[in-house]
């Protein structure tokens, strides 16, 4: 198994490396983890040693940018489905060290996509929820204004007459001959 160790970061181009810790103390020397061509997330394998629970540190250069743990079985990561060799507490570190990979990853997609993608330092998690909020504001107002009109906002309820509904700051006309044409409008 290889690049177990992963970090996605806000830029392109950087000289990433990984230090393993357990209980405070360096472990081994720094690994050099390799950019996946261009999209940010960067890689690198986990070094021959013991089993065991180790802190990972991500540096660019020799300023510190991501952190989090790793469960290691000797010879693999201890995945989240691999409950031959899991523990309570391995499954607790491994499920928030693959968490934080397929943060990582959304991170990556995300971040391409925000204008203000040059950031000095690594965004927090605080951040990147402003942001994928940002992002998905223009759905997140469509998805409340259909709840809304359908009548299922129990905060603003849907009221019809025969020639317009509204419910909260929606109001559509109802138009047509009410026979064989009635076209709605949001006004």
């Amino acid at each position: 198994m290889a690049n177990e160790l992963n970090t996605a970061q806000p830029a392109t181009g950087l000289t990433v490396t990984a230090q393993l810790f357990k209980s405070g103390i360096t472990v081994g020397s720094a690994i050099t983890c390799a950019e996946i061509g261009t999209t940010r997330f960067y890689t690198g394998n986990m070094p021959a040693i013991t089993a065991g629970t180790y802190q990972v540190a991500f540096y660019n250069s020799t300023t510190p940018i991501a952190s989090g743990s790793i469960a290691w079985n000797g010879s693999a990561e201890i995945l989240v489905n691999d409950l031959s060799t899991a523990t309570t507490a391995g499954t607790a570190i491994a499920v928030r060290s693959e968490l934080g990979v397929e943060l990582g990853r959304i991170d990556v997609a995300t971040s391409s996509r925000l204008a203000s993608a040059s950031y000095t330092t690594p965004p927090t998690a605080a951040a990147n929820a402003s942001a994928t909020r940002t992002e998905l504001a223009p759905e997140l107002t469509e998805i409340t204004e259909v709840h809304a009109i359908h009548g299922l906002d129990i905060a603003n309820a849907l009221t019809v007459t025969p020639t317009q509904r509204s419910a909260g700051a929606i109001t559509q006309a109802i138009t047509g001959d009410g026979t064989t044409n009635t076209v709605v409008t949001r006004i």
